[in-house]
């Protein structure tokens, strides 16, 4: 069986949902990183301050 040429409306429309794909899945991780960043940072501030405010105790027990 021989394969019909497609249009060139066909071929557009196949770039078109591909490349909307493609550009769904870059929001997509790209809102996964910085959510996943965000969170990270978050865990180190909290990690520095405690051990901020743990040294800061033991200074305080020095005096």
């Amino acid at each position: 069986m021989a394969r019909e040429p497609k249009s060139v409306g066909v071929k557009i429309l196949w770039v078109w949902t591909f490349g909307t794909a493609a550009i769904l899945v870059t929001n997509a991780m790209r809102t996964r990183m910085r959510d996943m960043e965000a969170l990270m940072n978050a865990e180190q501030q909290q990690q520095h301050d405690s051990a901020t405010t743990d040294s800061s105790l033991v200074d305080m027990n020095r005096d």
